[in-house]
């Protein structure tokens, strides 16, 4: 193969490649041999059908899967011969077969800029103790207990520790909630038969005090004034008024935490065999956040010591993906009016930044992994495609890796796993203080 690249900028380089009519030829012969041991024609014994027969039998397959093996070498070829070149993305290329049998392929490349690494090894992080105590495991214990509760309808006032099943509506003001807010407000408007747990902590704090007392069919108005950051910006600090109607008290009854409690989700243990278990997820919890600790806190270090220019499409197209990130984040949370703040320029400055420090750290981890020598093997790749290919609910592993390859995604798996496999190295030699829980 022909490969030519020619950098036009600090973050860009074209690539020309050509594949000639024999090397082509030579890759679709290979497929279509793959394509006879297994092929089941009609007429023919598996696996003993011409190859002219399967050829043409599979022709849209084994084009497809040449084309992607084409691209693939190409880029893999191209890495190779200009290890000092920092790909990061092959962008959208210009690719096709010629008259001539040949094959082209013109792209323009993203490449990371030249920056100086800072210090990277033995940074100081602090992590959560990685010490599981007892009462740590009987509040685990407790919150299963609590998570099997019974609730039996009682004829009686609603106490804390109860659930009230409530019909509710809100106003502000004197006008309903959503006529105040001039817009839907979802939950604030009001329910019926709504359980609300009586807990100091619950979703609504001052609701469940406000109930205690009352009765089923007993009504009651209860005001609470909002947080200055309540997630609906039209009620921040203001005070609502909940028109709180009890329609049933149900008192709660937590069973006692011993074998019996245990008996379907872990038959046959004795509670010093359930402790241990409970210890024993506990820990790989705990261990689990001691290395996301970890690896946020060196991202966090070497973000604050990198300053450099980065590619501005990059930088756009990242950003995007920030936004919908924290838009959707904060809606999960309940925050809708982060709709409205996603237009303003603020919101858009503060993404930006984060995407800006985001993008430098990636490549400041994949510039350690060429110092330090790291790489990916093809079994580590195609355990990271497997697993991406079960978060997508994919069964089909072969048409899967043709997909990334169409896609332009396999070289961002390749350096995921890259970026993991640093962290892991600085992670190992990063000066460790254990902190509080």
């Amino acid at each position: 193969m022909d490969i030519k690249i020619d950098k036009t900028s600090e973050c860009e380089a074209t690539l020309n490649a050509t594949a000639t009519a024999d090397e082509v030829n030579a890759i679709r012969d290979n497929i279509i041999a793959t394509y006879m041991k297994s092929a089941n024609i009609p007429g023919f014994r598996p696996g003993k059908a011409p190859k002219g027969v399967v050829a043409k039998r599979y022709a849209d397959s084994i084009r497809e899967e040449l084309e992607y093996r084409l691209k693939s070498d190409i880029q893999e070829n191209s890495l190779k011969e200009n290890e000092e070149l920092k790909v990061l993305d092959f962008g959208e290329p210009d690719a096709g077969f010629q008259d001539d049998g040949a094959y082209r392929f013109a792209t323009k490349l993203t490449i990371v800029p030249d920056f100086e690494l800072p210090e990277y090894m033995g940074l100081e992080v602090t992590v959560p103790t990685a010490e599981i105590t007892d009462a740590e495991v009987d509040e685990a214990l407790q919150q299963f207990a609590e998570s099997s509760a019974t609730y039996d309808k009682v004829e009686r006032a609603a106490a804390m520790g109860d659930m009230v099943l409530v019909d509710f509506k809100t106003t502000v003001e004197g006008k309903p909630t959503a006529e105040f807010c001039g817009k839907p407000v979802g939950f604030m408007e009001g329910r019926e038969n709504h359980p609300v747990h009586m807990q100091e902590d619950a979703f609504m704090p001052g609701l469940a005090e406000g109930l205690v007392g009352l009765s089923a069919g007993e009504s009651k108005d209860i005001a609470l004034t909002m947080k200055e950051d309540f997630p609906i910006a039209e009620l921040a600090s203001k005070e609502v008024v909940f028109h709180c109607t009890a329609k049933e008290v149900q008192e709660k009854h937590v069973p006692e935490i011993n074998e019996k409690l245990f008996t379907e989700v872990l038959p046959g243990k004795s509670m010093d065999e359930v402790r241990e278990i409970v210890r024993g997820n506990l820990k790989d919890r705990r261990e689990q956040e001691i290395n996301e600790a970890k690896a946020d806190q060196i991202s966090e270090k070497l973000a604050d010591a990198l300053s450099f220019s980065l590619p501005e499409s990059l930088v756009e197209r990242e950003n995007e993906n920030t936004v919908q990130r924290k838009v959707y984040e904060s809606i999960q949370s309940g925050d809708y009016n982060v709709l409205e703040q996603s237009k303003t320029d603020e919101f858009k400055a503060d993404c930006r930044k984060e995407t800006e420090r985001n993008l430098r750290v990636y490549f400041a981890l994949q510039e350690i992994a060429r110092k330090e020598n790291i790489g990916v093997s093809e079994t580590e790749l195609y355990s990271a495609i497997v697993r991406l290919a079960k978060q997508s609910r994919e069964t089909n592993i072969k048409a899967f890796i043709r997909k990334l390859y169409r896609e332009n995604r396999m070289t961002g798996v390749r350096l995921s796993v890259i970026t993991s496999k640093v962290l892991d190295l600085l992670a190992k030699n990063a000066k460790v203080t254990e902190g509080a829980k």
